[in-house]
């Protein structure tokens, strides 16, 4: 597999945030950032009494001097965290997060194989999570111990998938179904099947992540496969033979969601595969206005979440970065900049007084048990074979 592993660019991150910025004004993303100044993690000095030998601004100065400070390896989606988000937190409580990307949980998972503790944190969809778990990478731990946690959604603390007797597999952050967008000034008529993909009329106008388990299984799932993940070798082979027909049509295969974005924006691409919300950040950038489907043969979807490595190096260091970036301050900006639902029922509240609601409805932000509707991103039965197969018609 081609390494995907790339630092997230601090520009890209400026023109969305600028973006956001310009078109939310002050109930938008300035605000949420703003709103973090005040917020647990505010550095000691912003407390009540700072500076005073005794009383709360020393306690809180003693315990913030107590606090494990350091630099962990995590490796994630663009979307899980923003440069403001970091750098505050960097900068008050000295935990700096390096981040590598990826692109498909296969990547992840194989990567995370080959280093083990050099990395500290690694995100994951769904079904991914348990794997992980049972392939002895991650930790299980008592998600209610970080006091964080009692602001998401109490369905996101009680995952059956996610919930082993040695306690929980992740940190809750996201959801979202994958979508079909298209630009209608381009596209028509109008579709509602995966086949759109396919049609010749688009020869190098669609662009789809780079994730091969997940494009063979919208393949699989355009070819009526019950279970897109646990597919027969003949249901592969069907698949495999929709996938010739798709790759014309491919633009690029997207590292990110982020470079999702601004295939649309530009105009480079006419159709692209998608979360929740991308009509939202490409129409926030100056693109085009976007339809968007589910399509009718059905999609999948995930909810991911953040995994704490076996024998991390620099474990200690997760559970206090979670406790601050975890905080709704911090996910309303995040969703505001991204979109698709987040697990922090804390930060809806925050997008209604700050007059987003009608946009956190419009994605669903209030309606977590959702997932529950969704075909999960998860490993299978076919994986490898899947893999196999999109490398022999991409790789050739």
């Amino acid at each position: 597999m081609t390494d995907l592993m790339r630092e997230y660019s601090r520009r890209q991150f400026l023109k969305v945030t600028g973006a956001a910025s310009l078109a939310l004004g002050m109930g938008g993303i300035a605000a949420a950032c703003a709103n973090v100044a005040s917020s647990p993690s505010a550095p000691a000095s912003a407390a009540p009494g700072a500076g005073s030998s005794s009383g709360a601004g020393a306690s809180a100065a003693a315990a913030a001097s107590a606090a494990p400070t350091g630099t962990f390896n995590w490796m994630t989606w663009g979307d899980h965290w923003y440069q403001a988000q970091v750098d505050t937190i960097a900068a008050n409580n000295n935990i700096k997060a390096n981040s590598t990307l990826f692109s498909d949980n296969i990547d992840a998972y194989t990567k995370l194989k080959q280093v083990g503790g050099q990395l500290d944190m690694v995100s994951g969809d769904a079904l991914w999570v348990p794997h992980y778990f049972e392939s002895g990478l991650i930790e299980a731990w008592d998600i209610n111990s970080l006091k964080v946690a009692s602001q998401l959604y109490s369905i996101a603390r009680s995952f059956p998938i996610w919930t082993k007797p040695e306690g929980y597999l992740g940190y809750p952050f996201g959801w979202s179904p994958v979508q079909i967008y298209y630009d209608p000034a381009k596209v028509s008529p109008a579709p509602d099947s995966w086949e759109v993909l396919l049609d010749p009329k688009y020869k190098g106008r669609v662009v789809v992540e780079d994730q091969p388990v997940e494009i063979m299984a919208y393949m699989g799932k355009f070819a009526g496969v019950v279970n897109a993940y646990s597919m027969t070798p003949e249901e592969i082979a069907k698949a495999k033979d929709l996938l010739k027909q798709l790759k014309p049509n491919i633009l690029r295969l997207a590292n990110q969601a982020t470079d999702t974005i601004a295939a649309l924006k530009t105009g480079e691409a006419w159709i692209a595969t998608g979360n929740l919300g991308t009509e939202s950040r490409v129409k926030d950038q100056g693109g085009p206005d976007l339809n968007v489907f589910t399509p009718k043969e059905g999609t999948i979807g995930w909810m991911d979440s953040e995994m704490v490595v076996k024998g991390g190096a620099n474990e200690n260091l997760i559970m206090p970065f979670l406790e601050l970036a975890e905080q709704a301050e911090y996910i309303a900006a995040n969703f505001i900049l991204n979109g698709r639902p987040l697990f922090n029922e804390k930060a809806y509240g925050i997008l209604v007084n700050q007059g987003q609601q009608e946009r956190a409805d419009r994605f669903l932000y209030n309606k977590p048990e959702t997932v529950q509707t969704m075909d999960l991103k998860g490993p299978g039965t076919s994986t490898q074979a899947v893999i196999d197969a999109f490398n022999e018609v991409f790789g050739s």
